[in-house]
């Protein structure tokens, strides 16, 4: 039988502190991949010389400055042939086997278009994510586990809404079908998007246990910020306007953010407002990303199944 193929590909930006256990993880796993391909975002901290001379079998893509992690990511996913590709963030730790769990989750089942890993915080032990939901009517995101023992509740595989872009296997040939990321995200949702693309096209997006590892979060990114809550809102504004139905978004979505915002910290409040003034002025580019790729989704609850 012929083995499928599988590459990793790391976007980093200023990720350096981190690479060194990510890489080393990775040169553990069995059988390797075909290709691990570091894309960097512009970093300033020396990332990209350290792998050159610690990690000279990782290709190095240099992408000039940072595209955010769609952009990042399709500059390598435009080139890359592999059956399987997997997308890894530099602060994560992959266990051994790992790759494997994966790459056999897409084999065993061609209906699977997506396979994202459980994740752990840094102590190995608490869950961060066994797989994902969207809640309603704002878009919030949720994660099944977070915060607990890991303890044996999540050992089976099951289908779920979104798993995040951590570390996640995709097919190549269901990003064929139904595109690359989408670069309207800089940061964050844009994995939700994909994997509510690929379930309406078809696909199972499932969250496989088998394939495990340490995720730091937010490393390179200062969680809380005003930089990071506008990303994060964006994001959401445009999850929001690309797949939820539109009556919902009039009845549901403005009176509950209305009173919502009311209850928010002063900066997580104006970057809110000022995510959806920018996305305001991106209602036409939305709207026709909408029509081809979006439009009303199901209300399925917390499980997608």
């Amino acid at each position: 039988m012929t083995r499928t193929t599988l590459s990793v590909v790391i976007l980093n930006w200023n990720g350096r502190a981190w690479l060194d256990a990510c890489l080393s993880a990775l040169a553990a796993q069995e059988p390797p991949p075909d290709r691990v391909l570091l894309v960097d975002n512009g970093s300033s901290d020396g990332s990209v010389a350290f792998v050159r001379e610690w990690f000279p079998w990782v290709t190095v893509r240099e992408n000039g400055g940072n595209l955010g992690f769609a952009a990042g990511n399709n500059a390598a996913l435009r080139d890359d042939t592999a059956e399987v590709v997997v997308l890894l963030n530099p602060d994560v730790i992959l266990t051994p086997g790992a790759l494997a769990a994966l790459a056999t989750a897409l084999a065993d089942d061609p209906r699977i278009g997506i396979a994202g890993a459980k994740l752990w915080y840094p102590d190995g032990e608490t869950l961060q994510h066994a797989g994902g939901f969207i809640t309603h009517p704002q878009a919030l995101p949720g994660h099944y586990g977070i915060g607990e023992a890991d303890t044996g509740d999540h050992e089976a595989p099951r289908d779920v809404e979104y798993v995040i872009g951590a570390a996640t296997a995709l097919r190549r040939s269901m990003l064929d079908e139904i595109g690359l990321l989408d670069e309207g995200y800089f940061l964050y949702f844009e994995d939700a998007d994909l994997c509510a693309r690929a379930r309406r096209a078809g696909y199972r997006v499932v969250y496989w246990p088998a394939a495990t590892g340490i995720h730091v979060e937010s490393a390179t990114a200062a969680k809380g910020s005003f930089a990071y809550l506008h990303r994060f809102h964006s994001g959401r504004w445009r999850y929001l306007l690309k797949h939820f139905p539109a009556d919902e978004i009039i009845r549901e979505t403005f009176p509950a953010e209305t009173v919502w915002l009311s209850g928010l910290a002063p900066t997580e409040r104006r970057a809110v407002s000022l995510a959806w003034l920018s996305t305001q002025r991106q209602l036409p580019q939305l709207l026709a990303a909408r029509a081809q790729q979006g439009s009303a989704i199901d209300r399925r609850g917390d499980d997608p199944q």
